[in-house]
């Protein structure tokens, strides 16, 4: 089989590599991610924009095909930070959100400029190589935006990454560990393919490995945070707590007067340790709705978990 015939049954099987992931991961997990659905499905939109080029016919066709690559590429980063942040237990504005949906959609656009303004590409051509189409560039002077972008993105993921760690948001050292590597394998692949001239986009394949490591690493905290809801609040605090009411509990915690009417109700239903599903129950909302207000509560209380709530209230 002839190099550009491997490269293309490579991306190939890449696009449904990843189409298949994202169906499997909509249709098997219990309990679902949105922002790990949509940095699926990036992912696959990606790679299928990598394979439409790779045997494109026509200039028209490949400058669509790339466009499609990009908008995949473009999206991508914001997702992953998204499902690092939610990892993380930390939760994004709906300000900066947009802020970071904004900038992303402009560098889309500026790299699906191609074929109608010179400012990503000057020139572009389409070749065959051995059957296969390439894309000939001579960039613009906006092309640097893409990698600036890139950085800013990396830089970003680490930084919610540390911060995480320094206030005690993750779950564990092993759980940092892996979304480390997740980020600087795609750093690594990126450097690696600016610095030698392949004709194969790596990246294609090191995305797919992050939505494996990323699935692995929610997969684990929802093992963990099962256990924890199985166990309540732990061994070691059953039987010990003293009975609080609100009032008192908001002197020593004072940030407890930040929540809603409706996260003090929950607060309330977790100091009586009260399991979630027993507290959807009384409170009449969903199992989904009481994890949402726990996970506001913990933000707000500046805790990650039952246990560092408790332990906070018996000191």
């Amino acid at each position: 089989m002839e190099k550009t015939m491997v490269i293309s049954f490579i991306y190939g099987i890449c696009t449904v590599l990843s189409l298949l992931f994202a169906g499997g991961y909509c249709a098997l997990m219990r309990k679902k991610e949105n922002w790990l659905i949509w940095l699926y499905f990036s992912v696959f939109v990606a790679n299928l924009g990598y394979f439409t080029l790779s045997i494109s016919k026509t200039l028209e066709e490949a400058l669509l095909a790339n466009r499609l690559a990009y908008l995949g590429c473009v999206f991508l980063p914001l997702f992953m930070l998204m499902t690092i942040a939610k990892v993380c237990h930390l939760s994004v504005s709906k300000l900066w959100l947009g802020v970071f949906i904004g900038i992303s959609t402009l560098v889309f656009l500026v790299a699906a400029s191609q074929g109608y303004l010179d400012l990503y590409y000057r020139e572009v051509s389409l070749v065959f190589i051995d059957g296969a189409a390439k894309l000939v560039k001579v960039y613009g002077p906006l092309h640097n935006l893409y990698y600036i972008y890139l950085f800013a993105y990396f830089a970003l993921m680490i930084g919610v990454i540390c911060y995480a760690v320094a206030k005690k948001k993750v779950d564990s050292g092993k759980h940092a560990g892996l979304l480390v590597a997740v980020v600087l394998l795609n750093i690594a692949i990126w450097l690696v393919e600016q610095l030698i001239n392949w004709d194969f986009e790596f990246l294609a394949v090191s995305y797919i490995a992050s939505e494996l490591l990323l699935l692995f690493l929610y997969g684990m905290i929802q093992d963990y945070e099962t256990i924890a809801e199985q166990n309540g609040r732990g061994a070691s605090y059953i039987g010990t707590l003293p009975v609080f009411t609100m009032e008192q509990a908001i002197e020593i915690l004072p940030e407890i007067s930040l929540l809603s009417v409706r996260e003090k109700e929950v607060l309330e239903k977790m100091l009586a340790d009260k399991k979630r599903k027993e507290i959807a129950e009384e409170l009449y909302i969903t199992e989904n709705t009481v994890k949402k207000h726990i996970s506001s509560i913990f933000t707000k209380l500046h805790i990650s978990s039952r246990e560092e709530l408790f332990t906070k209230i018996n000191q």
